[in-house]
């Protein structure tokens, strides 16, 4: 009696182990379609030799559209914790180099080749003196100055000897005149300060390129809290404005879909059980175990 009843749990048992392993094993066996003469063997291939370009495409669009679109990579590279780690790594830098005796440029030249640094110092040379001149000349420069000056000298006439031109020269007055005198200083400004602006940062671009770090770091001290504050207000500005349109640029979906699809398959089979391991073994002894519960309700039956 006691067999009878122990048999129907283990033969329950082992065909829910089995059929579950096949199962598994089906996914990526047989890895190509079997015939009997010109009859083809149903569920040959198995799925994922069968359909391995499908899968890629739909893994390609899930990880494009849910896991990584460029609404979850931003919130990630924006993130409280990622920017502290932003501002750790520059605070490092700053420390690490307190000491260091190399220039400018020599470092430059650690990461890139003479003729790439070159040519960023120049672009930097003519984009800064470009972005200059055009705030300055923009910006009603003349005008605004031909004001101050000409309200500093009304303020200076105290005395008594100007004391009837200080009455004359009212608000309205000064306003007119800083017009004239602001669209002279424009003119001058305009036709000169373009090159004067050029060979200015010529010099400074220089005087930076040639020094040491340890001695900017030193000089510039107490003013680099505020230009790490300024490099992540910048990384921040930077990703939120180009993050989208890179991130389709680059199409990632495509990126993953092309990279699963050149997988073997024996590839994507090493890699799945490399993953899931663990919770494939469960879903057989999971069979396993429903068989055994089969079994049991089979003999109250």
């Amino acid at each position: 009696m006691g067999i009878r009843i122990v048999i129907p749990l283990l033969v329950g048992a082992v065909i829910g182990f089995i059929t579950n392993d096949i199962a598994i094993k089906m996914l990526f066996h047989p890895r190509k379609a079997l015939y009997i003469g010109t009859w083809r063997v149903p569920f040959t291939p198995g799925l994922i030799p069968k359909q391995k370009d499908r899968v890629a495409r739909s893994i390609g669009t899930v990880i494009s559209t849910q896991l990584l679109n460029s609404e979850v990579v931003l919130d990630t590279l924006t993130s409280d914790s990622m920017v502290a780690k932003v501002r750790g790594r520059l605070e490092g830098l700053v420390e690490e180099n307190q000491y260091n005796e190399a220039t400018v440029e020599e470092a430059l030249l650690l990461f890139s080749k003479q003729e790439v640094v070159e040519h960023i110092i120049v672009t930097l040379k003519s984009d800064a003196a470009d972005l200059i001149y055009r705030k300055l000349a923009g910006m009603e420069f003349g005008e605004q100055m031909s004001k101050i000056l000409l309200g500093k000298m009304k303020d200076k006439m105290n005395t008594p000897l100007f004391s009837l031109i200080a009455g004359i020269i009212d608000d309205e007055a000064i306003g007119s005149m800083a017009k004239s005198l602001g669209e002279l200083i424009d003119r001058v400004v305009e036709d000169n300060s373009e090159d004067i602006i050029r060979n200015l940062m010529d010099v400074e671009i220089d005087k930076i390129k040639n020094a040491r770090i340890c001695e900017l770091i030193e000089e510039y001290q107490e003013k680099i809290p505020k230009l790490i504050d300024f490099t992540i207000a910048a990384y921040k500005k930077v990703l939120t404005n180009n993050l989208k349109p890179v991130l389709e640029g680059i199409n990632l979906a495509k990126i993953v879909e092309d990279r699963v699809a050149s997988f073997d398959v024996i590839q994507l089979e090493n890699m799945i059980f490399g993953i899931m391991d663990r919770e494939l073994k469960a879903i057989v002894y999971l069979g396993a175990l429903l068989g055994f519960l089969m079994g049991i309700i089979n003999i109250f039956v």
